[in-house]
């Protein structure tokens, strides 16, 4: 991985972090997962998070660009990707069963010169941009704009996408694997890789249903003649097909940990270039890094910043295990006991940063800081952080965001206007989410 030059350059007219960023940085990668497809940020939000990721000593802010929620980058040659595909009538209020939908029309998409824009001015600040377009699943934005690229019946699949979704979690539509959608999938990371230069470029892979797959005669029959003989093997057939275009465009990718399932097959083989960003804990790291690939390590009980941040009753839409800013200072990427494979394919961390109830730049910066600091530290230092020593820089640091206008939370709790009363979240403890790791990663645990 090439390191972009300096902590925070003078470009910037945010001053550095009051933070222990001395010396060389321990992770060539120190990267920050932006999602602008579940909630879109227009190009000033952009613009202000890559000044505050360059004073926090990080270099790669990785643009979750499309789900299932919203298409948000300009493909002229597809202009329903964006007209269609980046505006939705509603969205899901809280999390859980007793979640509602708000009424309020939510939609944006930025433009290829906007884009340019935002890598210009990142690159001048030692950052690079790291695109993401999610296939083959999370495609109902997708298949809004263009249901041709569906499973089964053009029709039956527009009548079940008659819009991006409204609501959060993982759906069951998925793309077809016919050759002529391949070629869609190809022409978008085309125009991705003339807007874009960074040399790693995020494809997805994540969370892929497979039903439709499994139950649809034509994909059936598209698995045979290629010589798969499961849908995670199709999995990794498609996303090897993607990763091939791009390696002749000279860009490598980057995806989440679901594609290596199914990987093993000589017919589904990822380049060996390919980087793992490992979310589910540390089976697929370990796995990706046995297989020869480089590692991101992002595993989301420490580096998901959109968790709810205390068990106190006044969190906004508490979701997921409790991360509080001491959690993150516990983070310890690459154990002492952790395999030598591992320890040599680590390239970096990120954090992650999910908008589904993160509606507002305030809703996000209330999200992201005084995390990040932690996390910051982390990816220069290593970890976990002496709090005692961190907790010497907390009121510089806090004073610093105050300088920067940055919507923190404060270490006692949300202030009253940061409160969501009334709407509802669906917290999870820390030992369910570990037992559900582990059954999600099963299949990655037997391969290892």
């Amino acid at each position: 991985m090439s390191e972009p030059e300096s902590v925070a350059s003078a470009a910037s007219e945010v001053p550095p972090a009051p933070l222990d960023l001395d010396g060389e940085p321990r992770f060539a990668w120190r990267g920050v997962m932006l999602d602008v497809a579940r909630h879109f940020r227009p190009l000033p939000d952009l613009l202000r998070f890559v000044d505050l990721l360059a004073a926090h000593g990080l270099n790669v802010l990785q643009l979750h660009l499309t789900d299932d929620q919203g298409w948000r980058f300009e493909v002229p040659a597809y202009p329903q990707l964006t007209a269609v595909g980046g505006r939705r009538s509603e969205s899901q209020l809280g999390h859980g069963p007793e979640s509602t939908l708000d009424g309020v029309p939510h939609e944006g998409s930025y433009t290829q010169a906007e884009l340019r824009e935002l890598v210009a001015h990142a690159a001048a600040r030692g950052i690079r941009v790291v695109p993401e377009v999610d296939v083959p699943g999370h495609a109902k934005a997708i298949l809004a704009a263009y249901p041709e690229f569906g499973v089964g019946d053009v029709e039956a699949v527009r009548a079940r996408n008659a819009e991006p979704w409204t609501r959060y979690g993982i759906n069951d539509e998925v793309l077809n694997v016919e050759g002529a959608t391949l070629a869609f999938v190809c022409a978008v990371f085309d125009e991705l890789c003339d807007v874009f230069d960074s040399d790693v470029v995020g494809f997805g892979g994540d969370e892929v249903r497979k039903d439709r797959w499994a139950a649809d005669a034509r994909t059936q029959q598209l698995m045979a003649e290629r010589g798969l003989a499961t849908e995670e093997e199709l999995q990794a057939w498609f996303l090897a097909q993607v990763a091939g275009h791009l390696a002749s465009r000279g860009r490598r990718v980057i995806g989440w940990d679901e594609m290596l399932e199914g990987a093993d097959a000589a017919a589904s083989a990822l380049p060996a270039d390919a980087v793992v960003a490992s979310w589910r804990g540390p089976v697929g790291a370990e796995l990706g890094a046995r297989l020869g690939h480089d590692v991101v390590l992002c595993p989301d009980l420490w580096t998901y910043l959109d968790y709810r941040q205390s068990d106190a009753a006044d969190e906004p839409i508490p979701v997921g295990t409790v991360l509080s800013l001491a959690d993150v200072a516990t983070f310890d990427p690459v154990p002492s006991d952790a395999p030598s494979t591992l320890r040599e394919r680590v390239v970096g961390v990120q954090a992650n940063v999910w908008t589904e109830h993160l509606d507002s730049r305030d809703r996000l910066d209330y999200a992201v800081f005084p995390r990040l600091g932690a996390f910051a530290e982390v990816a220069w230092n290593g970890g976990p952080l002496d709090w005692a020593s961190f907790e010497q820089r907390l009121p510089a640091y806090l004073a610093w965001l105050d300088e920067q206008a940055v919507a923190y939370r404060p270490l006692d709790g949300p202030r009253p206007d940061q409160q969501r009363p009334g709407v509802p979240g669906a917290p999870r403890n820390r030992a369910s989410r570990i037992d559900e790791l582990e059954r999600l990663t099963s299949s990655l645990r037997r391969a290892r």
